[in-house]
């Protein structure tokens, strides 16, 4: 499920598909990690583990990421799935920013998303530093 890649100053990271921002958090007194998140947290830590190459950004620099989501993008009756690709960002970024060093939310410069029709359950992430 998991690939990697090291292209210039990019960096191309495959991992599972991502729980939408709706399904992130739950709320009682105060917020915490929903059980699907912390699933899905555990299987991408998982699977992150088996890239040999450990990325790390340069200490300051802006960022430009490519998020390719790979999903079924029609139900059986050929209706546009309804799925909102700004909500499977949060979870995407957050935990990248977690496992590559010195990638930060407020580095972002420029962030491309697209859905893509497939029988597979998958993200694809490219992230280029720009100088």
């Amino acid at each position: 499920m998991w690939k990697e890649k090291s292209i210039e100053t990019s960096i191309i990271i495959e991992l599972p598909m991502p729980p939408s921002v709706n399904w992130l958090f739950a709320w009682k007194v105060r917020r915490f990690k929903s059980d699907t998140y912390k699933e899905w947290l555990l299987l991408t830590k998982k699977e992150f583990n088996k890239i040999t190459t450990k990325y790390k950004i340069t200490w300051d620099s802006w960022l430009e990421v490519h998020i390719n989501y790979f999903f079924s993008l029609y139900t059986k009756e050929w209706k546009k799935r309804i799925k909102d690709t700004c909500n499977y960002e949060k979870a995407t970024m957050d935990f990248l920013s977690d496992q590559i060093e010195w990638l930060e939310d407020h580095k972002l410069k420029r962030v491309i998303q697209e859905k893509h029709d497939s029988e597979q359950n998958i993200v694809k992430i490219l992230i280029k530093e720009l100088t």
